[in-house]
């Protein structure tokens, strides 16, 4: 499944057609099933966290994601969600279940590194998958 369309699955609810709401920017990137359920998972709770408590419950909300392939060995998929104009964000006094979901789903079964950031502006998380070099299938983004 192409990771644009994963997002844009999850996010188009929220899109108010401006172009400004849901922002997606990255190259063209084929994830196979084995990282696209658990990236999907994760991307379905950033998504239900911002339309509850984050910017996409506010007018004026807006979700930014930007991705891009890092070369190393193995190459990542590093991507940024990032959360702006919603409600003051402070730091939890508690994990809730949508950051161990998002620690443990992509820490465990993709072997990501996530951060997870509690930026006033709005929450911001970070992740950077390793792939295998036959996961991808690159091409032009948007």
């Amino acid at each position: 499944m192409p990771f644009q369309d994963l997002l844009q699955a999850e996010l188009e609810p929220y899109d108010d057609g401006s172009a400004k709401r849901i922002t997606l920017s990255g190259p063209a990137v084929e994830l196979p099933s084995e990282l696209a359920v658990p990236i999907g998972m994760a991307v379905h709770e950033l998504t239900t966290n911002a339309a509850k408590h984050g910017s996409l419950g506010e007018l004026g909300g807006r979700v930014e994601v930007h991705w891009s392939l890092v070369d190393g060995d193995p190459r990542q998929l590093w991507w940024e969600w990032n959360e702006h104009d919603g409600p003051p964000v402070e730091l939890p006094t508690r994990e809730g279940f949508g950051s161990r979901l998002l620690k443990r789903v992509l820490t465990v079964q993709t072997g990501a590194d996530v951060k997870i950031d509690y930026d006033p502006d709005g929450l911001r998380v970070t992740v950077a998958i390793p792939l295998q070099t036959a996961m991808l299938r690159k091409g032009a983004g948007s």
